[in-house]
């Protein structure tokens, strides 16, 4: 496939919005711990009170979103509507949404004493999610060069 095809900028927008949308809150609602399974617990934060099964039905919504947005952004990508680069920008982005929702299920995670694992948390996560940013930045401009470079070669007519 070529990689310079035009992309279809609102509907990739929103497919990808939708992904890191729905990214977070999915995490959260995967990893999270009710605040009631430890009795008398501590919290690295105090987590707001939801009303019951509102944390499935946030999860899940999140899920949906995060569901739907992958599958628009693949069948724009088979369809030749945008290509491989800009697929490839809009996934770099995906993990560093679900590490804020994983870090927010730790962070208001009920514990014994020390929360060791907010405390990783905190200082793994912002290096990983640096590095797929700068991943995405680098395909993103490289996504946008060959793009320019396509639009460049072609012949207008009145040039």
């Amino acid at each position: 496939m070529d990689e310079t095809t035009k992309s279809a900028t609102p509907t990739t927008l929103l497919a990808a919005g939708a992904l890191l949308v729905g990214a977070a809150p999915a995490a959260w609602w995967a990893v999270r711990t009710p605040p009631d399974a430890i009795p008398d617990a501590d919290h690295a934060i105090a987590a707001p009170t939801l009303p019951d099964g509102a944390a499935a039905v946030i999860g899940i919504a999140g899920a949906a979103f995060a569901l739907a947005g992958l599958a628009l952004l693949i069948r724009l990508t088979v369809a030749g509507r945008i290509g491989g680069l800009h697929l490839s920008t809009a996934l770099l982005l995906a993990p560093p949404s679900a590490l804020a929702g994983v870090w927010w299920a730790i962070a208001t995670a009920p514990v014994i004493g020390a929360n060791i694992g907010f405390g990783m948390a905190t200082v793994v996560f912002p290096p990983v999610a640096a590095v797929c940013l700068a991943a995405a930045l680098t395909t993103g401009l490289l996504a946008r060069r060959k793009r320019g470079a396509s639009r460049s070669g072609t012949v207008r007519a009145g040039d």
